[in-house]
Parts: structure tokens; sequence; C-alpha cells
């Protein structure tokens, strides 16, 4: 739920006015895309991993690395995970010297998934997990990989291996190293978190006596622009990662929010109220040549960039409630997307282009908002939430995923779907979370921050 949602007053849109005057080419298309929810998936099975050495010294890392693997592609939505205790077991057979030893072909039994087959070993200076991927009912394994690192690394590793493993067999790089920004309730303040995209390492990133609200990422990753009140007036910052330090980006005497970056990193849009309704401006990341690409005599709200960078989707009430529009980067062919629903608002483009996301209020008899995608070209509907309320869509960077506040009983929290609908899963669990944004895959040094 952006700026908009959180004064959306209980009545009317007119009370939140009165309150205020005082990405380069679409990305591929795949085959995973289906109109089920297990037609595409792959059968993966994971066997148990192995230590070389000194199997006490490496202790349990081959079964928890295992298990972060197995883990990782079964949430990732490309998978469809088998048990390996299911199967009868695999067969080798010898079949020539070579030097002291003799090389081995693979028999398999019962499944035809590929199997991941995995070995830990102990170095002087770090920890090697080699990996090799089988694909029945070829006897050598099709792709092999060797994994260096420091033993209190092994999250990220695991989630390394996870994108190779997910490459090689479907061509895609998956979400495993991305972050995830989201806010965090504490009595009367919200502030910035961040956690990892399966939720894991959740952590502050300010701690304002403020508002910090509507976070979003900056295509390299390095920064995160919000909405904040901290000068007394809702503006537009940006939170570097690196140094850690808030700055002002955008400052009007109205208010300035919903900031969305394209995915050139080339432009930045949001929208402001510094002509009294809210227009949707554009701006360089530098600050130079901002310009305002909306005009009405009403609201145009939480702008969202396509891939190609050459289209926003965002809210608008222009034609009497909020619905979801589309229009050209100059701001012109404006067209209508949602016709259905009585409240539409902040939708949000899939980095595959072919879905828009966005939460919606059915009617005005079931006030609940519930997650929707939608063609860019209309049509598709499809209904991805059905339990309490949910708000703010945003899409994993590998398009895979859906991330969203859920709220039941007055408490919010995040949670994840898969494209589909599928696979729902809570990722906070004791804080008032809401307003996720999913950042880009990270490499192992900008996981640091």
């Amino acid at each position: 739920m952006n700026l908009w949602s959180i004064l959306r007053p209980a009545a009317k849109l007119t009370v939140l006015l009165s309150i205020f005057h005082t990405t380069t080419l679409f990305a591929q298309q795949v085959t995973l895309r289906t109109e089920t929810t297990s037609v595409g998936r792959l059968d993966v099975v994971v066997h148990p991993f192995t230590a070389v050495g000194d199997s006490a010294f490496v202790g349990d890392l081959p079964q928890s690395m295992r298990d972060l693997l197995r883990g990782d592609l079964e949430y990732s939505g490309y998978f469809n995970l088998i048990n390996s205790e299911d199967l009868p077991p695999d067969t080798t057979i010898q079949v020539r010297r070579v030097g002291n030893t003799f090389d081995t072909l693979r028999t398999f039994t019962g499944s035809q998934a590929a199997r991941i087959h995995g070995s830990i070993s102990f170095g002087w200076e770090e920890v090697t997990a080699s990996i090799a991927i089988f694909q029945p009912p070829f006897r050598d394994p099709i792709h092999l990989n060797d994994f260096h690192f420091q033993s209190d690394q092994m999250r990220f590793a695991a989630h390394n291996i996870a994108g190779w493993v997910t490459e090689m067999l479907t061509g895609e790089q998956g979400a495993y190293t991305s972050k995830i920004v989201f806010v965090v309730k504490t009595g009367q303040n919200k502030d910035l978190w961040m956690m990892d995209w399966d939720g894991a390492n959740a952590h502050s990133l300010t701690r304002d006596q403020t508002l910090n609200l509507s976070p979003t990422w900056s295509p390299d990753g390095k920064t995160i622009y919000f909405t904040s009140f901290r000068a007394g007036n809702a503006d537009v910052y940006k939170y570097d990662l690196e140094s850690g330090q808030v700055s002002s980006f955008i400052a009007t005497p109205k208010v300035d929010s919903a900031p969305s970056v394209s995915l050139d990193g080339q432009w930045i849009a949001f929208a402001s109220s510094e002509k009294d309704n809210f227009e949707i401006f554009r701006i360089h990341p530098d600050g130079s040549n901002k310009t305002r690409i909306t005009f009405s005599s009403r609201d145009d709200t939480s702008p969202s960039w396509s891939p190609t960078g050459r289209e926003i989707v965002f809210t608008s009430d222009r034609g009497g409630s909020p619905q979801i529009y589309i229009m050209d980067v100059e701001g012109i062919d404006v067209r209508r997307l949602s016709f259905e629903g009585v409240y539409n608002e902040t939708p949000r483009w899939s980095p595959r282009g072919d879905l828009i996301a966005f939460c919606s209020r059915e009617s005005n008899a079931f006030p609940r908002f519930q997650i929707f995608t939608i063609s860019p070209n209309g049509g598709r509907e499809r209904r991805l939430t059905d339990n309490g309320s949910n708000f703010d869509p945003c899409w994993s960077p590998d398009g895979m995923k859906v991330i969203f506040t859920s709220q039941v009983d007055n408490k919010s929290t995040i949670w994840t779907c898969n494209w589909d609908g599928s696979n729902r899963r809570q990722l906070t669990f004791g804080l008032e979370a809401s307003q996720p944004s999913w950042g880009p895959s990270l490499s192992e040094s900008d996981t640091e921050h």
C-alpha cells in the first residue's frame, strides 16, 4: 500500500485532496508461464550431499547445504521437488580403468527427473561444494561445477548453487540472491527494513522518529528511493546501501511520493501534488530534466515502468473511481486497462513484460482488497489471493513470484506466491510489516550490506 493507500479516506477521494492541500527490450517470455499451477515446472531430485575427506571436520554442512538448496528450488516456482528417499536407488557400473581409478556410468531407476548430486570438502582457507546435474536417461552428468566459499557464507553459496542449477536446467537465473526492502511500523513510526528473498536475515535500515514509506530499488541494487516525512512534509529521499546515508531527492511544498525507477536506471517516475491534484512526473537520477507527463483534473499516482521503459502503468480516478491506466513515457496514448472492481490501485509491471499485478476491491459490498494480474493488453485477469485484505503487490526480479502485504485481524505481514497464485508463503513474523519492494539479484559483496 503506497502513500495513496495509507492516506486513503473511508469515503471519497475528495477528503484525501483536502488533507494534501493543507525499463531495455522486453524480457523473454518463457514456457513456464502456463494456465495451470503444475504444468511447466520441472521435476528434480536433490540427493543427500556427501562429505569428502574428514567427515567429522565437515560436520553437518553437507546436510545443511542440501537442505538450503532443496528449499530454494522448491520455493522458486520453477521446480517440483521429488524426495530422493521415495525413489529406488540408482546404480553405477564400472566401465574401464583410468590410471588408478575407474570410470563409472550411472543407471537410473524410477523417475526421469533431473538428479542433483553434491559433495562438500574443506580446504585450508575455504569450503568447496562440487555439484553434478544428471538428466536421465543420460548416464554422464550434463553439468558440473565447483563452488568455493567461506563456511559463514553457506546461505549465499546455496543461493548461488540454486541459481546455477536453475540456469542450467531452464535458462533462467531465478531470484535467489535478491533482497527485499519493506516497511515496519513501531508505535507511530515506520522504518525501512531489509531481508533475504526467503525472509531470512531481516534487519532495520532506518531508525527515524518519522514515517518512511513506499520504498523502491534502483536496478543496480545500490540505492533505495522512498517517501519520508522526516522534514515534516512527504518528500522523496534516497538511501545509499553502501554508506547507509539518506539524502533528499525530490522536495516540493506539496506531497511527493510513489517513486519508481525504470529498468535501465535512466528515469525515476513519481507522483506529486505540486499542481494541487496528483500528477505523475519523471526525472533523471541526478535530479535533472524534471518533466510532468500527466495532465488531468483528477489524481494520477503509483507509476510503474514497463521493462522496455517506453510505457508506464499507473492509478487514476479520472474516470470517477481509481482504476489502472497505461500511457507511453511522454504521457500520451493513455488507455484504461481495468474495468472490473470498484477501486483498483498500485499496479506493478512484471519484469517479463507479460503481466501487471494490482490490488482491487471488487465491490462495495465486499470492501477487502485482493491481488490480481492482468495482461498489458487487457484480459487474462487472474485473482491471486483470497484470505484477508491484500495490498502492495511487487514482482520478484525474475517475474516468477509476487510479494504483497496481507492484513488479517488488523495485523500486517508480508507474503509471496507464485505468479499464478500458487505456493503462498509467509515471510515476516512478529513484525507489523507492509509495502514490500523486491530488489535485483545481488553479488556476494552486495549482500554484505
